[in-house]
């Protein structure tokens, strides 16, 4: 018996070989290095023509807060979490990143820097300090629509304190 599924496991490994090595020498052949660079400098150079300058234009994200729990604890960038500073949590903007957040409902804005990864609950998009939050009136909503715009040193038109003491 063993035998017979040792034979087996051999055939069966031997077709895989048979029908999907082909697959794959068709799919990288004729691809030199050089190609492939080319062709990733030409998508890089179309990508920076057709979009507009970062922070022209603002995104719309769902933004929540996070305060006690988190207040004096180690962000993800190794900081100690103040929950009145004017920071925030983004999945995957820089750390240090400046924004610009408003709430569209208010008109207020507030100016925060991304130290910590986040929001984890489905559906959001960013987490800002109860501080930040505060100054925008997102407290009582708790979960709210916001425009963001990322500030560039270009667009130094910003001059907010990041820290609350």
């Amino acid at each position: 018996m063993r035998k017979i599924r040792k034979k087996l496991f051999v055939t069966f490994i031997g077709l895989q070989l048979l029908f999907i090595g082909p697959v794959i020498a068709d799919s990288v052949a004729g691809l030199g290095s050089d190609e492939i660079s080319q062709d990733q400098a030409d998508l890089m150079m179309d990508s920076q023509h057709s979009q507009e300058p970062p922070g022209t234009t603002p995104e719309t994200m769902v933004a929540s807060y996070y305060a006690d729990y988190f207040h004096g604890r180690t962000t993800a960038n190794g900081e100690t979490f103040n929950q009145y500073a004017m920071t925030c949590a983004h999945k995957t903007l820089p750390f240090n990143t400046l924004l610009r957040v408003k709430n569209p409902k208010n008109g207020k804005t507030v100016e925060v820097r991304v130290n910590d990864r986040g929001p984890y609950p489905p559906g959001r998009d960013i987490d800002l300090s109860y501080g930040a939050a505060k100054k925008i009136g997102l407290i009582r909503p708790g979960v709210a629509e916001v425009e963001v715009f990322i500030l560039h040193p270009e667009n130094s038109d910003h001059s907010t304190e990041y820290a609350v003491n």
